[in-house]
């Protein structure tokens, strides 16, 4: 009987499986809360790569995940995903626009700093977001890239890098 008095006391062996079942579940939905899929694919050869990056913002932390974009015309174009914590409900994915003309890609390619204008389109709604961005380059082929997203919250500014792919 003192047995079982010491064990309800220091938690026991049911205790400790109930506690290591918990854990598991708790670790399995952080893991689930960090995966995400992939923006949706570039049709066609990739032609420049942002690497993710995140800002700061009041309370909490936002998350940007931009897709492989494809050059149309004059813009790099390609899925984004805003992820917000703890403010999940403010996450969005959409389409991003990115204008570089043809002389500001010279000039990169060259070495030089460009800046860049674009916008962000959320999906499933009419939401838009101005971006302005500077890229300085470190290399021929990449270097680092500064996003400013506008929101209706205020700016969120993303420090991060790019590489090109094609010429």
């Amino acid at each position: 009987m003192s047995h079982t008095s010491t064990e309800a006391k220091s938690g026991g062996p049911l205790r400790r499986r109930r506690l290591s079942a918990s854990l598991i579940v708790l670790l399995l939905l952080g893991l689930g809360a960090n995966f995400s899929p992939a923006p949706a694919t570039v049709i066609g050869d990739p032609d420049f790569f942002v690497a993710t990056s995140s800002s700061s913002l009041s309370g909490g932390t936002a998350k940007l995940i931009v897709g492989a974009l494809r050059r149309q015309g004059e813009n790099y174009v390609g899925d984004y995903r805003l992820k917000v914590f703890p403010y999940f409900f403010k996450s969005e994915k959409g389409r991003l626009f990115i204008k570089i003309s043809e002389p500001a890609l010279r000039r990169i390619r060259q070495g030089r700093a460009i800046t860049f204008a674009g916008q962000a389109s959320a999906e499933g709604t009419e939401l838009t977001h101005k971006i302005a961005g500077k890229a300085t380059p470190s290399g021929k082929d990449g270097g680092n890239l500064s996003f400013t997203i506008t929101t209706k919250n205020g700016p969120l500014v993303f420090n991060t890098s790019y590489r090109l792919v094609k010429p």
